[in-house]
């Protein structure tokens, strides 16, 4: 897997979590959100500034509704990295720093990596 194929793969989890989100801030126990899912969508349809925008935006939305923190993707907070580490216990950080050096060793070699794989048999990670 090399990085335009990671980073292919961690917006289609942003992709995902945002239709998630957009459903949520319709319900009644989402309205509080409507501008930060507004951001979001925006944020989808134009992934070009991703890296700089959404750690930011993941940090506001993650610290407003806490009870989103879990269905957040992991892959993603490391991926995008910043205030999104907040979010990650240090166990955590430290496989998904173990994967990504697998990941980069594996690209430096050029052997197929495959993350989910990887991920999986990781110890402790969802």
């Amino acid at each position: 897997m090399n990085d335009m194929d990671f980073h292919a793969e961690q917006m289609t989890l942003f992709q995902s979590f945002n239709t998630r989100l957009q459903a949520y801030a319709a319900s009644p126990e989402g309205t509080s959100l409507h501008e930060l899912a507004a951001q979001f969508n925006a944020l989808a349809a134009n992934t070009g500034q991703i890296m700089d925008e959404a750690p930011s935006l993941i940090y506001r939305l993650l610290t407003i509704a806490p009870q989103l923190t879990q269905e957040f993707p992991r892959d993603l907070l490391w991926y995008l990295g910043q205030e999104c580490l907040h979010f990650m216990p240090d166990e955590e950080i430290e496989t998904f720093t173990a994967l990504d050096d697998q990941r980069r060793a594996a690209e430096n070699q050029g052997e197929v990596f495959n993350w989910s794989e990887a991920r999986a048999s990781a110890k402790g990670l969802q």
